[in-house]
């Protein structure tokens, strides 16, 4: 069961093309059959969650549910963290209404009903989250993400999908790496993971924290958001030949036996290259290179 906290409920209405809003009124019914009363929340503009995640936080939330898809969370989570690591982070809950929600496919999560149901159920679990720091318009930024983080080519992916491709819904991504390989690769990166040093060239790689994104794209097969570090998956001295046959098994993972994708899993990753990369995370784009990232273990409880 549930216990007694004070609750926040925040509504992207604009998740998955309006989604969000349709939803929320049976998923308020829902919640407060279950939980009773709570604060309700509606994202205004860009960046409203943010703000919002700020002041659960100052207000004394101590539990945040969301209606939106990946990138809904990730503000929240950065505004909660925006005055520094509280020292009890309240737990958060999602109910997917987005075009990815892939967070949550690793709790077998894939409608809003198995959200509700899993929260109003109770269960939680502990997952870590990842502290970065990177350049943004040539100053240092820290911020946090749940899920996945694309340096290079797969940032460049999510841009050309949010710039042309969102109305395709999931279809966009697999078009978007399509057009961006016409650019090929160009680039060499130097790694320090957990310590050990390596040097890559032409090369686009993702760093994640569950197994999904874009959806059901299984890029981290192996990955567990619990055990305290992160899943690097390298393609590495890649041709427009090899991302396509990569990209052809990454919605079965088997694309971790091609033999240009190497894997690795740390704790602690920073990342120089040249040119500088664009990075992307939770389905949100940031700056640029040089990276540099931490796992904070366990930080966070989410019910699903």
């Amino acid at each position: 069961m549930l216990p007694d906290l004070k609750t926040m409920l925040v509504v992207n209405p604009h998740a998955g093309g309006g989604r969000g809003r349709r939803i929320f009124p049976a998923v308020r019914e829902l919640l407060e059959q279950g939980i009773g009363s709570m604060d309700v929340m509606v994202s205004e503009y860009p960046g409203h969650t943010f703000a919002i995640g700020r002041e659960a936080v100052a207000s004394g939330y101590e539990r945040v549910l969301t209606i939106g898809g990946d990138g809904t969370p990730f503000e929240i989570v950065n505004g909660i963290y925006a005055d520094g690591r509280p020292q009890r982070p309240p737990e958060l809950g999602m109910i997917p209404a987005g075009t990815g929600n892939s967070f949550l496919r690793d709790f077998s999560v894939f409608s809003w009903r198995q959200a509700v149901a899993g929260i109003l159920a109770g269960r939680s679990r502990r997952v870590d989250l990842v502290e970065i720091t990177y350049e943004n318009e040539r100053r240092e930024t820290r911020q946090y993400f749940l899920n996945i983080l694309g340096v290079g080519l797969i940032a460049d992916i999510l841009k050309l999908t949010n710039e042309k491709l969102k109305g395709f819904g999931s279809l966009g991504y697999s078009l978007a790496v399509m057009l961006r390989l016409v650019r090929g690769m160009n680039n060499r990166m130097r790694l320090d993971i957990d310590g050990e040093t390596m040097t890559i060239a032409d090369s686009a790689l993702v760093i994640s924290n569950s197994k999904f994104t874009g959806g059901g794209m299984k890029i981290a097969p192996m990955a567990d958001s619990g055990d305290g570090r992160v899943d690097l998956v390298i393609f590495q001295e890649v041709n427009r030949r090899d991302i396509l046959n990569i990209f052809s098994r990454v919605f079965k993972g088997t694309h971790i036996a091609h033999p240009k994708v190497r894997t690795f899993r740390a704790a602690g990753i920073t990342i120089e290259s040249f040119p500088q990369e664009r990075l992307m995370a939770d389905g949100e784009l940031l700056g640029m290179t040089p990276l540099r990232l931490q796992v904070l273990p366990k930080e966070l409880a989410i019910l699903a």
